[in-house]
Protein backbone atom coordinates (compact mmCIF):
# COMPACT_ATOMS: atom_id res chain seq x y z
CA UNK A 1 0.00 0.00 0.00
CA UNK A 2 1.21 3.52 -0.68
CA UNK A 3 -0.06 6.25 1.15
CA UNK A 4 0.21 10.13 2.09
CA UNK A 5 2.18 12.25 -0.64
CA UNK A 6 0.88 14.24 -4.33
CA UNK A 7 -1.29 12.05 -6.53
CA UNK A 8 1.59 11.68 -9.28
CA UNK A 9 4.28 10.58 -6.31
CA UNK A 10 1.88 7.82 -5.23
CA UNK A 11 1.11 6.91 -9.25
CA UNK A 12 4.67 6.87 -9.88
CA UNK A 13 5.64 4.82 -6.38
CA UNK A 14 2.91 2.01 -7.55
CA UNK A 15 3.70 1.91 -10.95
CA UNK A 16 7.50 0.94 -10.28
CA UNK A 17 6.71 -1.40 -7.57
CA UNK A 18 3.69 -3.27 -10.05
CA UNK A 19 6.65 -3.37 -12.57
CA UNK A 20 8.51 -5.34 -10.53
CA UNK A 21 6.62 -8.40 -9.08
CA UNK A 22 4.15 -6.16 -6.33
CA UNK A 23 0.54 -6.14 -6.15
CA UNK A 24 0.68 -2.22 -5.40
CA UNK A 25 -2.21 0.07 -4.84
CA UNK A 26 -3.00 3.61 -2.69
CA UNK A 27 -6.73 2.62 -1.94
CA UNK A 28 -6.32 -1.24 -1.05
CA UNK A 29 -9.07 -3.19 0.50
CA UNK A 30 -9.20 -3.05 4.35
CA UNK A 31 -7.94 -4.78 6.62
CA UNK A 32 -4.61 -5.23 5.18
CA UNK A 33 -3.27 -9.18 5.16
CA UNK A 34 -0.09 -9.40 7.51
CA UNK A 35 2.67 -8.86 5.75
CA UNK A 36 1.45 -6.09 3.52
CA UNK A 37 4.24 -3.77 2.67
CA UNK A 38 3.54 -0.05 3.98
CA UNK A 39 5.17 2.88 1.51
CA UNK A 40 4.61 6.18 3.32
CA UNK A 41 5.41 9.46 0.84
CA UNK A 42 4.79 12.68 2.91
CA UNK A 43 5.05 16.23 1.47
CA UNK A 44 4.37 17.95 4.96
CA UNK A 45 6.84 18.55 8.15
CA UNK A 46 8.99 15.93 9.75
CA UNK A 47 6.76 15.52 12.63
CA UNK A 48 4.06 15.15 10.19
CA UNK A 49 5.75 12.33 8.73
CA UNK A 50 6.78 10.74 11.55
CA UNK A 51 2.89 10.88 12.94
CA UNK A 52 2.11 9.23 9.38
CA UNK A 53 4.61 6.62 9.74
CA UNK A 54 3.87 5.60 13.84
CA UNK A 55 0.26 5.85 12.71
CA UNK A 56 0.43 3.30 10.15
CA UNK A 57 3.06 1.18 12.26
CA UNK A 58 0.92 0.92 15.15
CA UNK A 59 -2.66 0.34 13.47
CA UNK A 60 -0.67 -2.52 10.99
CA UNK A 61 1.46 -4.13 13.37
CA UNK A 62 2.46 -7.02 11.17
CA UNK A 63 3.13 -4.60 8.22
CA UNK A 64 6.52 -3.32 7.31
CA UNK A 65 6.59 0.59 6.91
CA UNK A 66 8.95 1.92 4.15
CA UNK A 67 9.36 6.16 5.10
CA UNK A 68 10.29 8.16 1.95
CA UNK A 69 11.72 11.13 3.16
CA UNK A 70 13.64 14.06 1.79
CA UNK A 71 16.93 14.27 0.64
CA UNK A 72 18.44 16.49 2.70
CA UNK A 73 16.84 14.68 6.02
CA UNK A 74 19.81 14.52 8.31
CA UNK A 75 20.74 11.63 10.28
CA UNK A 76 19.28 12.62 13.36
CA UNK A 77 15.94 12.83 11.15
CA UNK A 78 16.56 9.24 9.80
CA UNK A 79 16.90 7.83 13.19
CA UNK A 80 14.08 9.03 14.79
CA UNK A 81 11.43 7.99 11.18
CA UNK A 82 13.06 4.38 12.31
CA UNK A 83 12.32 4.95 16.49
CA UNK A 84 8.53 6.21 14.85
CA UNK A 85 8.30 2.60 13.66
CA UNK A 86 10.24 2.21 9.86
CA UNK A 87 11.73 -0.50 8.35
CA UNK A 88 12.94 0.86 5.48
CA UNK A 89 13.97 4.55 4.55
CA UNK A 90 14.27 5.80 1.04
CA UNK A 91 15.37 9.51 -0.17
CA UNK A 92 13.17 11.01 -2.26
CA UNK A 93 15.76 11.25 -5.02
CA UNK A 94 16.57 8.12 -5.30
CA UNK A 95 13.20 6.43 -5.71
CA UNK A 96 13.38 5.48 -9.03
CA UNK A 97 16.78 3.38 -7.92
CA UNK A 98 16.14 2.62 -4.52
CA UNK A 99 12.43 1.89 -3.78
CA UNK A 100 11.96 -1.85 -5.34
CA UNK A 101 15.15 -3.39 -3.67
CA UNK A 102 14.19 -1.58 -0.59
CA UNK A 103 10.74 -3.34 -0.73
CA UNK A 104 12.17 -6.81 -1.79
CA UNK A 105 14.83 -6.39 1.33
CA UNK A 106 12.07 -5.18 3.74
CA UNK A 107 9.12 -7.62 2.99
CA UNK A 108 12.20 -10.41 3.80
CA UNK A 109 12.52 -8.99 7.20
CA UNK A 110 15.61 -6.33 6.88
CA UNK A 111 16.30 -3.11 7.70
CA UNK A 112 17.08 -0.54 4.94
CA UNK A 113 18.88 2.43 5.41
CA UNK A 114 20.48 5.07 3.34
CA UNK A 115 24.34 4.27 3.55
CA UNK A 116 25.01 7.63 5.98
CA UNK A 117 22.90 6.03 8.75
CA UNK A 118 24.28 2.96 8.01
CA UNK A 119 27.59 4.17 9.39
CA UNK A 120 25.70 5.30 12.08
CA UNK A 121 23.87 2.46 13.07
CA UNK A 122 27.05 0.48 13.48
CA UNK A 123 29.98 3.17 13.55
CA UNK A 124 33.28 2.38 14.32
CA UNK A 125 34.89 2.93 17.84
CA UNK A 126 35.80 6.30 19.15
CA UNK A 127 39.70 5.67 20.90
CA UNK A 128 40.12 6.69 24.06
CA UNK A 129 42.22 9.59 22.99
CA UNK A 130 39.52 11.09 20.54
CA UNK A 131 36.61 10.84 23.72
CA UNK A 132 39.61 12.52 25.76
CA UNK A 133 39.25 15.25 23.44
CA UNK A 134 35.76 15.33 22.62
CA UNK A 135 35.29 15.45 26.29
CA UNK A 136 37.65 18.06 26.49
CA UNK A 137 35.41 19.91 23.42
CA UNK A 138 32.33 19.39 25.93
CA UNK A 139 33.72 21.78 28.00
CA UNK A 140 34.72 24.41 25.94
CA UNK A 141 38.06 24.02 25.85
CA UNK A 142 40.08 25.61 22.46
CA UNK A 143 42.50 22.96 20.74
CA UNK A 144 45.31 24.92 21.73
CA UNK A 145 44.12 24.83 25.67
CA UNK A 146 43.25 20.87 24.98
CA UNK A 147 46.60 20.50 23.81
CA UNK A 148 48.15 22.33 26.90
CA UNK A 149 45.90 19.91 29.15
CA UNK A 150 46.92 16.91 27.21
CA UNK A 151 50.55 17.47 26.74
CA UNK A 152 49.61 17.37 23.02
CA UNK A 153 50.52 19.18 19.73
CA UNK A 154 47.88 21.58 18.57
CA UNK A 155 48.15 19.55 15.24
CA UNK A 156 48.00 15.72 16.77
CA UNK A 157 44.49 17.73 18.65
CA UNK A 158 43.08 18.73 15.03
CA UNK A 159 43.57 15.13 13.65
CA UNK A 160 42.11 13.83 16.50
CA UNK A 161 39.53 15.88 16.59
CA UNK A 162 38.76 15.48 12.53
CA UNK A 163 38.77 11.74 12.87
CA UNK A 164 36.38 11.84 15.64
CA UNK A 165 33.92 14.00 13.96
CA UNK A 166 34.08 11.76 10.88
CA UNK A 167 32.79 9.02 13.27
CA UNK A 168 30.74 10.33 14.82
CA UNK A 169 28.80 12.27 11.61
CA UNK A 170 29.87 16.04 12.77
CA UNK A 171 31.17 18.87 11.12
CA UNK A 172 31.37 21.36 13.78
CA UNK A 173 32.28 21.63 17.33
CA UNK A 174 28.29 22.52 17.56
CA UNK A 175 27.60 19.16 16.09
CA UNK A 176 29.73 17.23 17.84
CA UNK A 177 28.16 18.60 21.11
CA UNK A 178 24.94 18.09 19.73
CA UNK A 179 25.84 14.56 19.08
CA UNK A 180 27.23 13.43 21.88
CA UNK A 181 24.02 15.24 24.31
CA UNK A 182 21.72 13.33 22.16
CA UNK A 183 20.41 10.34 23.94
CA UNK A 184 19.75 8.27 20.97
CA UNK A 185 23.33 8.58 19.98
CA UNK A 186 25.09 6.27 21.94
CA UNK A 187 28.32 8.14 22.42
CA UNK A 188 27.45 10.40 25.42
CA UNK A 189 27.70 8.35 28.78
CA UNK A 190 31.58 7.47 27.94
CA UNK A 191 32.49 10.94 26.67
CA UNK A 192 30.87 12.97 29.34
CA UNK A 193 32.36 10.62 32.20
CA UNK A 194 35.68 10.99 30.81
CA UNK A 195 34.85 15.25 30.23
CA UNK A 196 33.55 15.25 34.27
CA UNK A 197 36.84 13.42 35.34
CA UNK A 198 38.83 15.70 33.44
CA UNK A 199 37.24 18.28 34.79
CA UNK A 200 37.29 16.99 38.73
CA UNK A 201 41.44 16.36 37.86
CA UNK A 202 41.54 19.96 36.67
CA UNK A 203 39.62 21.12 39.72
Amino acid sequence: MVAGGEIKARRRAVDLLSRNGFRASSAPSLPLPDGTLLVVLTTGTEAERLHAIRELADAHGACPVIAVVPADSGNPSLRRALLAGAAGIVLDTEITRVLVPTARAVTAGQLTVPPSLGKQIAPRPLSHREKQILGLVMRGLTNREIARELFLAESTVKTHLSAAFRKIDARSRAEAVARIQDPESGYGAGILAIAQSAGASAA
